[in-house]
């Protein structure tokens, strides 16, 4: 993704690999060059390494679009655990 940082752009490629479909990348967050956004109909995920640089760990919140209630959320997660997260919304 253009204006994002290594970490992200890695974890792009990674999310590429795995079985997540019906999914769109999306940034709502133009200035935070640290965050990618993943959405299917009405759940959008923010993933951030900005707290994690260079270490492989991610913070996340899952939202509603709508109503912004925030559905899940957690800090410093490892890969495996970001994508245990992710299978149960995607």
């Amino acid at each position: 993704m253009k204006n994002k940082t290594t970490e992200i752009n890695n974890l792009v490629k990674q999310l590429s690999r795995e079985n997540f479909f019906g999914y769109e990348m999306v940034d709502y967050w133009d200035g935070d060059t640290a965050a990618l956004g993943l959405q299917k109909e009405n759940i959008v995920v923010y993933i951030s390494t900005f707290y994690n640089p260079k270490s492989n760990h991610y913070d996340i919140i899952v939202e509603e679009l709508e109503t912004g209630k925030i559905l899940k959320s957690g800090e410093n997660k490892s890969y495996s655990e970001l994508i245990h997260d992710l299978q149960s919304f995607f």
